[in-house]
């Protein structure tokens, strides 16, 4: 079995002040052959490309600036993100968040029409954080069907059916966190029982999200299996097929090598 996590945040202190070497050992240990890395500010998206060196067969970069970062924004920020473009697999992570708004909505949309701009000139994937309303999505997915030709990874999906099928309309990818495995997470799970097989992928978003049963602890790339696990359950498929299947998605999305 083999297993990629699309989304992880080993840039974090939780994790390379700490015990990155044994995290990467229980991660392989549970079938997990690949990592991606995600920035979301300058520091870590700086890490992420210093991780990329020092585990270059396990881990691939993805460098942006978080929605709620934006407020911080420099113009040289978005003059190391194209220094450094051609060294990661995507733009991400990116977005708008209406849910917690620590940067102002008219900035989050000025700096992720930036960011999209820009993986549209490199023909870069992009890793996307959208949370919100459902007023929030019609406004999201009105302004990602000027870039339906992009590849677009929907990150850390928690909604219903009908936002997954606009998703889907637009071509997008939907990737499924440890929500999944929430008791009460019935409306994610009818979205991933909805969401056809090639369009998804998994991911921990570590730290954050960890599945049941290690809810409030750490998450780490290790967890991944419990994931896969479920999802696997609600769409009645076998572990090993839902396995491969979104490590191949993640494989050609990403334009791994690996």
């Amino acid at each position: 079995m083999k297993l990629i996590d699309t989304h992880a945040h080993l840039n974090f202190s939780d994790f390379f002040k700490k015990d990155l070497e044994e995290v990467i050992k229980r991660a392989k240990e549970n079938g997990v052959i690949h990592v991606i890395v995600v920035g979301i500010d300058l520091t870590t998206n700086q890490r992420a490309l210093e991780l990329s060196k020092l585990y270059p067969d396990f881990i691939t970069p993805a460098i942006a600036f978080h929605p709620h970062e934006v407020k911080k924004i420099k113009e040289q920020d978005y003059k190391f993100l194209e220094e450094n473009i051609e060294k990661v697999c995507a733009i991400g992570e990116t977005g708008l968040d209406w849910v917690k708004e620590y940067s102002p909505k008219e900035a989050q949309i000025e700096h992720f029409l930036r960011h999209l701009e820009l993986a549209k000139k490199y023909n870069k994937p992009v890793i996307l954080h959208l949370r919100g309303d459902d007023l929030f999505w019609k406004e999201a997915l009105k302004i990602l069907k000027n870039y339906s030709d992009l590849k677009l990874l929907f990150h850390c999906y928690t909604s219903h059916k009908f936002i997954a099928s606009k998703i889907l309309d637009l071509g997008g990818f939907i990737s499924v966190p440890g929500v999944v495995t929430f008791e009460k997470a019935e409306i994610l799970k009818e979205a991933v029982k909805f969401i056809p097989k090639d369009r998804l992928m998994l991911e921990t978003d570590s730290p954050f999200l960890a599945p049941h049963p290690f809810r409030g602890k750490r998450n780490e790339p290790a967890f991944l299996i419990y994931i896969a696990q479920k999802v696997a359950e609600i769409k009645n498929m076998d572990l090993e097929e839902i396995s491969e299947k979104t490590t191949e998605n993640a494989i050609k999305f990403f334009n791994l090598k690996i």
